[in-house]
C-alpha cells in the first residue's frame, strides 16, 4: 500500500472534502465539532474509504487534517485576507506607508509622510485565537532590524483572521487594552 494517493485521486477526495468544509463551515465549528467532522470524514466511503486504500487506516485522519483541511484553512485565510493593507494602516494610524519588506507572515511598512517622518509599522498576521503569536513574531522581528534602534518610532499592527467566527465587542475591548502596551493595534478580518 502507497502512502501517497494518486492526483487525480487526492484531487477528487480534495474537491469532496472541501465542499463538505463548506457545507458545514468547518473553520467556524468548535474544536470539539471539528473532531466530529473529520470522524465522519474517516467513515465516508468516498472520502476515508477512499484514502484507505494508499494509506493505512491509522493514518486516513490524519491524512485528512493535516494534507486536506489544513490547506483548505490556509486557502480561507487567503481568500479573506485583505490585500490592501496600505489603506488599513492609513484608517489606522493616519498617514501614508509603503512596504519596504515582506516575509511569511510579516510585513514592514515605512511612512512616506513628511507629516510623520521615521515612523515604521511592522505587520504580523495570525488568527483572533492566537494573537499573541502574531504580536510575538512582530517583536521578534523587529529586535534585530537595525530601525528599531535609529531613534524610529515603531508600530506594531496586528492582521488577524477571526475564521469566520463571531468576536464578541467585549474581546475586542480586552484585546486593543491589552496591544496598547505594546505599541500595537489590531485589525480584524473574516469574522461572521
Amino acid at each position: 500500500m502507497s502512502n501517497k494517493l494518486p492526483a487525480d485521486v487526492a484531487k477528487e477526495v480534495k474537491e469532496r472534502v472541501y465542499k463538505e468544509a463548506e457545507r458545514v463551515d468547518y473553520l467556524a465549528l468548535s474544536r470539539t465539532d471539528s473532531g466530529a467532522f473529520q470522524v465522519r470524514l474517516v467513515n465516508q466511503e468516498d472520502v476515508g474509504g477512499v484514502i484507505g486504500k494508499y494509506v493505512p487506516k491509522a493514518e486516513i485522519k490524519t491524512y485528512i487534517k493535516d494534507a486536506i483541511l489544513n490547506r483548505y484553512s490556509k486557502d480561507k485565510t487567503e481568500e479573506a485576507r485583505p490585500s490592501d493593507l496600505k489603506s488599513i494602516i492609513k484608517s489606522i494610524y493616519d498617514f501614508s506607508s509603503e512596504e519596504t519588506h515582506k516575509e511569511p507572515k510579516i510585513h514592514l511598512f515605512r511612512s512616506v509622510s513628511d507629516q510623520v517622518p521615521n515612523e515604521y509599522v511592522v505587520v504580523a498576521e495570525g488568527t483572533m485565537v492566537k494573537w499573541e503569536t502574531a504580536l510575538r513574531k512582530a517583536l521578534l522581528f523587529t529586535a534585530g532590524k537595525p530601525f528599531s534602534s535609529s531613534g524610529a518610532t515603531v508600530r506594531f499592527l496586528l492582521l488577524l483572521f477571526a475564521q469566520h467566527k463571531p468576536v464578541p465587542p467585549s474581546d475586542k475591548t480586552h484585546l486593543d487594552q491589552a496591544l496598547t502596551l505594546s505599541n500595537a493595534k489590531a485589525y480584524v478580518f473574516g469574522e461572521k
